[in-house]
């Protein structure tokens, strides 16, 4: 599993995948909300980044609220250098998003929150007796 990272800036996504690569992580860099689109599909996305402004007038909040009304998504953040002017009041209302992360940020910080995230253990069920009932029913 990967990180999606969907940023119109090389710098800024070169910046975060050496960063997520010293964590062993691996990532998926593209500035294509096309390469985006069929990564996530895929199946191997694990968190997502996302730039607010993608340039050309196209808007990350925009293109993952779309995202979400089609698909469930991994656990996502939209990143931006204007946070006040990131309208993500659509974004509230997805479980699976994690907020805005202005920049500058810290990355130390930002990759220990998409790890959490992204890799942290699932629930365990609980365990079923014989009878059907969970253990803890019992």
């Amino acid at each position: 599993m990967k990180i999606l990272v969907v940023d119109n800036d090389a710098g800024m996504r070169n910046l975060l995948a050496m960063a997520f690569l010293q964590e062993g992580i691996e990532t998926f860099l593209t500035e294509s909300v096309q390469e985006a689109t069929d990564f996530l599909e895929s199946g191997d996305c694990a968190a997502l980044l996302m730039d607010y402004h993608l340039g050309a007038g196209a808007s990350g909040a925009t293109v993952l609220a779309d995202w979400s009304a089609k698909q469930t998504m991994p656990p996502f953040w939209l990143v931006t250098g204007t946070p006040e002017e990131a309208d993500v009041t659509p974004l509230h209302a997805i479980d699976s998003f994690q907020g805005v992360i202005a920049k500058p940020f810290s990355i130390l910080d930002l990759v220990s929150a998409v790890r959490t995230q992204a890799f942290a253990p699932a629930p365990e069920e609980p365990a079923l007796e014989a009878d059907g009932e969970s253990a803890a029913e019992a």
